[in-house]
């Protein structure tokens, strides 16, 4: 019984620490924007990178560095219904059906690696709507 205690109490220290180092503040933290649109050619079904150096890309590799604020905004540009999924990062948008509409999902992303952004309403990942998020250290 004690040593369950122990653990408990050592488990509860340091989930407490690193509940406080992983919440980012947003006064103290910039945010790293990012806008997609969607586009449709016949079956085909894409995301294109708005602005900076993801400008008029295809499906393009989106670059992040871990534990910042990252915000991606979605517009819808072909007036279907779409939405941007992040399953590593547990993050689904809302959808978006009407033309001009936008969704945004704002996370952290708490680990380093390639991880899938996509869109999987009505199979539009299988026609193409899919991608690559970077997640670099610091």
């Amino acid at each position: 019984m004690k040593m369950q205690r122990l653990l408990l109490a050592i488990f509860a220290t340091l989930f407490s620490f690193s509940a406080v180092d992983a919440v980012p503040s947003s006064k103290d933290r910039p945010i790293h924007h990012i806008t997609l649109r969607t586009e449709a050619e016949g079956e085909r079904r894409y995301f294109v990178g708005v602005g900076g150096p993801v400008d008029g890309k295809i499906n393009p590799k989106l670059f992040v560095k871990a534990w910042e604020v990252v915000e991606i905004t979605l517009i819808n540009n072909d007036g279907l219904r779409h939405h941007i999924g992040l399953p590593d990062f547990f993050i689904t948008s809302h959808e978006v059906t009407d033309k001009g509409a936008k969704t945004v999902v704002t996370f952290v992303p708490f680990k380093t690696g390639g991880f899938t952004y996509l869109c999987i309403l009505d199979n539009h990942r299988e026609s193409g709507m899919e991608g690559e998020l970077i997640v670099i250290n610091q």
